[in-house]
């Protein structure tokens, strides 16, 4: 297996737990369920494939936070300005519909991945003043027969 890139992290709780991620070099929407059991996540990712218009979206979506993210370090914009509330950018709540719509209609695709997570090779971050670049090398989770 090799380090594939992530395009955006939507959630990050001790690690990368939403976003979008190339799988076997194509964008996949990865999320990782919390285990109440144990009161932890697990390490096991559902990956959706993404079609050309869905990845399309989420990079629009994601380009939108980027923006509202730097003008908010920048003292320029307020946590409750943030679009998800609809005051930034009405676009990202429409946008957020659509990309829920292409993972829903993809998801009889998915597969289950362990996610093995690293700071990329190549220097950078997602966007100013956060995560560094990461990427991840995907595996059959333990305990489950390959495909």
């Amino acid at each position: 297996m090799a380090y594939e890139p992530i395009h955006m992290i939507w959630d990050y709780d001790d690690g990368p737990r939403a976003g979008i991620a190339d799988h076997a070099g194509q964008p996949h929407y990865f999320a990782c369920a919390f285990d109440p059991e144990h009161l932890e996540y697990a390490e096991v990712f559902t990956l959706t494939p993404l079609d050309a218009e869905t990845f399309a979206w989420a990079r629009e979506h994601w380009a939108i936070w980027q923006r509202w993210e730097a003008e908010a370090k920048a003292g320029r914009q307020s946590p409750e300005s943030h679009p998800k509330y609809g005051h930034y950018d009405p676009r990202y709540t429409e946008l957020e519909a659509l990309i829920d719509t292409g993972i829903d209609r993809l998801g009889a695709q998915a597969v289950l991945r362990h996610g093995e997570f690293r700071i990329a090779s190549v220097p950078g971050e997602l966007f100013p003043g956060q995560f560094r670049q990461l990427e991840v090398e995907w595996s059959q989770p333990p305990d489950s027969a390959p495909e």
